[in-house]
């Protein structure tokens, strides 16, 4: 039999015993989040020896901004989760603490700077000059010309590549990728037998559309100029112009216009599966999946999110997947 257990830290205290936590992350989005329900009397200053003067009843130990590591697993063995820190504390009982990834470190930085001509590593290394926050080093080469910042907030400058450049935008815990492909962190793969060690696949589907649209990045420059890369794609009917800022690097912008055409074009299974907290799964991983079933369904699948659950109803976590190659 598993026993669930856990290993979470919050600030100064450690051995932190939850009614539950909830996480959720994403090669979509920069901001991870995570919630940790606990019993609100157990974390009062005026139940634990301290050395502060105890303020109001309600006063918890934690504070807004506390580090945040979250370790889960069975018998022992519990990997991370989820590294952030404390954004929102939700007077109740329960405790609730609602908590970000290591895009909080952004939320306060007021970002101004000018580049005539430089890449996206080197905007990054600026941006996040004296936070906690690392850079991957798969950060491609990505050189960018007539950039301007002022005063912009930090997570809007994240946005700005996410938006304007059309790159994937993620952090992998305390660590920032910026590139022209989710699939730019390469992480292991881990097997699931679909009805055996998962709990749930009706949600794992083929995508039945069918198109034959051809992606084009436009690009319009100061003097209105027009400039479009086109994806690969040989058959088509119809085109779909999607705008990118200009200057970027004519290899990038095919990269990208390949990845969106991919997307576009995509036919194969996606969807979610439900497992257990066993094996461990990461956003980025790959889940080799099994299926004696429906044989069709098995293959390497890239894990785009994950939306995790840890309580008295048992760990659980949640993939969100895309097809991504046969198991050959």
């Amino acid at each position: 039999m598993f026993i669930m257990t856990s290993d979470i830290i919050i600030g100064q205290y450690s051995a932190i015993k939850p009614y539950g936590v909830k996480w959720k992350c994403s090669v979509r989005s920069f901001v991870d989040t995570c919630s940790i329900v606990l019993p609100l009397a157990s974390y009062l200053k005026s139940n634990i020896a301290t050395t502060e003067e105890v303020s109001p009843a309600k006063d918890v130990v934690f504070a807004v901004g506390d580090a945040v590591d979250v370790k889960l697993g069975y018998d022992g063995n519990n990997t991370r989760r989820f590294q952030g820190f404390v954004k929102r504390i939700n007077y109740a009982t329960p405790l609730e603490l609602e908590c970000e990834g290591y895009s909080y470190c952004l939320t306060k930085t007021m970002f101004t700077h000018s580049y005539q001509s430089t890449t996206a590593k080197a905007i990054l290394e600026d941006l996040v000059k004296g936070t906690a926050i690392k850079l991957s080093d798969a950060i491609p080469d990505i050189p960018l010309k007539n950039v301007t910042f002022k005063n912009s907030p930090g997570l809007k400058v994240l946005e700005w590549f996410q938006k304007e450049c059309l790159l994937a935008v993620y952090f992998d815990f305390d660590t920032l990728y910026v590139g022209a492909s989710k699939y730019g962190i390469r992480k292991a793969a881990e097997k699931l037998l679909l009805g055996w060690n998962t709990v749930e696949d009706k949600e794992l589907k083929r995508s039945t559309d069918q198109t034959e649209v051809l992606i084009n990045l436009v690009e319009k420059n100061a003097s209105g100029e027009v400039k479009r890369t086109k994806s690969e794609q040989t058959k088509y009917s119809q085109t779909k112009e999607v705008k990118v800022r200009t200057g970027l690097d004519d290899s990038i912008l095919k990269a990208i216009a390949n990845e969106l055409q991919e997307n576009e074009n995509f036919k194969g299974y996606k969807g979610a599966v439900t497992c257990f907290l066993d094996p461990h799964f990461e956003k980025g991983m790959v889940a080799d999946i099994a299926d004696n079933r429906f044989p069709e369904r098995a293959g390497k699948y890239f894990v785009e999110g994950i939306d995790g659950s840890f309580d008295q109803s048992g760990g659980r976590q949640k993939l969100n997947l895309i097809y991504y190659g046969d198991n050959s």
